[in-house]
């Protein structure tokens, strides 16, 4: 019975990880959360973008 639990636990743990991991990716597409080490926002990209318009040969960049 004891090892019946634990390996109920355990893959509680695991469904309970993958949950999680997802409902964060899905936050974090959303934008409604993000993390410091990642500053580049879509304005900031905006901002930012000096050479979208650059001539490469006879190509432009876009």
């Amino acid at each position: 019975m004891l090892s019946n639990v634990g390996r109920r636990f355990i893959w509680f743990l695991i469904g309970s990880t993958i949950f999680t991991s997802f409902i964060g990716y899905a936050l974090f597409k959303a934008g409604l959360i993000s993390f410091p080490g990642i500053t580049k926002s879509q304005r900031a990209l905006n901002i930012k973008d000096h050479n979208r318009n650059r001539r490469v040969g006879r190509i432009r960049v876009t």
